[in-house]
C-alpha cells in the first residue's frame, strides 16, 4: 500500500493530506482548540506511515480513517455561520460581543430561530441577563454559553434554554436537563461518536480545507443543517464546494485536489 504526506497552507490555515492508496484524508488541528499541534500530528503520521505505530491523536486518527473511506457527491442542508441571504438556518457567534450587542444581533434573527455559540465566554450572570430577554423557544439551541461546567449546569437549571455541548462534550451529559444537542468537530474529537437517541448530532468543521468538509459531509446523517460554512476561497479541492441557499453541494471529481497547491513531506 502506497502512503504518501503532504503539507497545505490555505490563508492562515495549515494541515496535512494524507494519500493513501486512492484515498484521501485530511490532518488538521485547531490552534488553540486541539490537543495536539501539526508538528505532533505530523511527527505521529510519519511514525505510522514509516514503523506502523498505532496513532492516538484525534487529528491523526480522523485523517487516517477519512482515507479509507471513499468520497462521495453531496448535497445536504447547510447553517449559515453569520448573516446571509437565502439560510433557513444560521449560527451567530456572540462570545466576543457585550451583552447588549449580544441581545441586539439575536433579536434581528429570532425569525431565523438561531443557534448561538458563545464560546464559554459568559459568566453565569451574563448568560442570564442575556436569556431575560428572551424565551427558549426563541432558539435552536445555546451552544457554550457560561465559562464552566458547574455554570452551564446551573444556567440550564433556572432558563430552560436547548443547551448544545461543543467544547464539553466530554461531561456528564445527565447532568444539564436541557440539553438538547452535540456538537461534534471530527478532527478535534477524533471520531462521530454514537449519540443517544434523545439528542440531536450537528457535525461541525474545525476549518479544515474543502478535503476535510467534504469527509465531514459525507458522515453526516438525517436532515439537521451541518456547520461547514467555513469554505476557503482558494481551496484544494479541484471542484469547489457550493454554499447558498441553505444548502452544501459538492460534485465527485477525478481528481479530487489540486496537488500542485501541496508540499510533499513523505
Amino acid at each position: 500500500m502506497v502512503k504518501e504526506l503532504y503539507r497545505y497552507k490555505l490563508q492562515k490555515r495549515e494541515g496535512l493530506i494524507l494519500k493513501w492508496d486512492h484515498g484521501l484524508g485530511e490532518i488538521a488541528p485547531l490552534p488553540g482548540f486541539s490537543k495536539e499541534t501539526l508538528l505532533e500530528a505530523e511527527t505521529e503520521l510519519k511514525a505510522w506511515v514509516l514503523e506502523n505505530r498505532s496513532p492516538t491523536l484525534p487529528s491523526a486518527r480522523f485523517g487516517i480513517a477519512s482515507a479509507q473511506r471513499p468520497l462521495e457527491s453531496v448535497n445536504l442542508p447547510l447553517c449559515a455561520l453569520g448573516s446571509k441571504k437565502g439560510f433557513p438556518t444560521v449560527k451567530l457567534k456572540t462570545g466576543h460581543l457585550s451583552i447588549p450587542d449580544a441581545i441586539h444581533l439575536a433579536k434581528d434573527h429570532l425569525k431565523l430561530k438561531p443557534r448561538l455559540d458563545c464560546n464559554k465566554a459568559w459568566s453565569l450572570e451574563q448568560a442570564l441577563e442575556f436569556a431575560s430577554h428572551f424565551k427558549p423557544t426563541d432558539f435552536d439551541y445555546l451552544e457554550e454559553p457560561v465559562k464552566s461546567e458547574k455554570e452551564l449546569i446551573e444556567f440550564s437549571k433556572i432558563t430552560q434554554f436547548p443547551i448544545a455541548l461543543d467544547e464539553s462534550i466530554h461531561m456528564d451529559w445527565s447532568q444539564i436537563p436541557s440539553l438538547k444537542t452535540i456538537v461534534v468537530k471530527p478532527t478535534i474529537v477524533g471520531f462521530v461518536p454514537k449519540i443517544p437517541l434523545k439528542y440531536r448530532l450537528v457535525l461541525s468543521s474545525s476549518y479544515e480545507s474543502g478535503l476535510g468538509l467534504i469527509h465531514i459531509a459525507n458522515l453526516a446523517k438525517g436532515h439537521l443543517p451541518i456547520g461547514l460554512d467555513t469554505v476557503f476561497q482558494d481551496d484544494l479541492l479541484l471542484n469547489p464546494i457550493q454554499c447558498s441557499n441553505g444548502e452544501f453541494v459538492w460534485e465527485k471529481s477525478d481528481p479530487v485536489i489540486d496537488f500542485a497547491k501541496l508540499c510533499r513531506v513523505l
